[in-house]
């Protein structure tokens, strides 16, 4: 299997060779906060996510077609273990599987532990079989400590997490959830969402903070590619921002005259109350 050598070959390197083939295990962004700016019930959903939390909250108020877009090949794969363990797990146990917290052993002493693993392998093997194989041969083959490695070294807030994913916030939405995926059709692309073509289009499409780590010429390709993929009156989160001053370097104005601007502040993700903001387009 192709992608499974292309794993070995990254663990096997002590240098971290690409930062795109690491996942984010959770979000990083405040979903929950700017999720009310757009009508998603019955709609259909574009976004970047290798967390896969953009796809799951969408699901819970009726956004039944998804495609999830990222550069990180790991994206699908980790997508249907975050679903089975959802399945399986409850909310605590979840969260103790999938979330690094403290720097201590104790902490996480039931991140990626191969006894959960166990407890979820069945219900991955029958939603993905090419998931379960992936992650079965991880876990027999593989430390704890190596399977860290595919993931982004980010020490996790976890009152953070729960606050800005909707899924999170409580026991009846973590179930209410369960039953939202597997209601929902979710695909998902591997590529460079400045590259990415499909004959599909969108009633929103979400872009992370991605237009932040690209130049100006690859922002272009980017607002060019989502606005033909974008339906009439659809709306684009172009960027997403860690406080409300922010900018995007080399903003490509020229590309955006057939679009409505606004930029909405929204709950920070961080204890000390900061504002964030988005950069939203509707499309004319």
């Amino acid at each position: 299997m192709e992608i499974l050598n292309r794993i070995e070959d990254y663990l096997s390197n002590d240098f971290y060779s690409s930062d795109f083939f690491q996942l984010y295990s959770f979000t990083t962004e405040n979903i929950n906060g700017y999720m009310q700016f757009f009508e998603l019930k019955d709609k259909t959903l574009l976004t970047i996510g290798s967390s896969s939390d953009q796809a799951i909250n969408a699901t819970l108020v009726r956004c039944n077609d998804i495609t999830v877009c990222d550069i990180c090949p790991l994206t699908k794969y980790f997508y249907y273990l975050k679903l089975a363990s959802l399945l399986v797990l409850n909310r605590e146990e979840f969260l103790g599987f999938l979330c690094k917290k403290q720097c201590d052993i104790e902490s996480n002493k039931h991140l990626l532990s191969r006894t959960i693993f166990n407890r979820v392998k069945n219900a991955l093997k029958s939603l993905d079989y090419e998931s379960y194989y992936i992650w079965e041969y991880l876990f027999m083959n593989y430390k704890k400590s190596d399977i860290e490695k595919l993931f982004r070294r980010d020490i996790n807030d976890l009152e953070s997490i729960i606050y800005c994913n909707r899924y999170l916030k409580n026991d009846y939405n973590y179930n209410h959830a369960r039953e939202t995926v597997m209601n929902a059709s979710i695909d998902f692309i591997t590529e460079d969402i400045t590259k990415l073509y499909t004959n599909k289009s969108f009633d929103n499409i979400w872009l992370s903070n991605v237009a932040n780590y690209l130049n100006s010429q690859d922002i272009n390709s980017m607002i060019k590619n989502c606005s033909r993929m974008l339906n009439d009156n659809g709306k684009m989160l172009l960027c997403y921002f860690w406080n409300t001053s922010m900018t995007i370097k080399g903003f490509p104005i020229e590309q955006l005259s057939s679009f409505e601007s606004e930029r909405i502040k929204i709950p920070g993700i961080l204890k000390d109350k900061s504002k964030n903001s988005i950069l939203v387009y509707t499309k004319k």
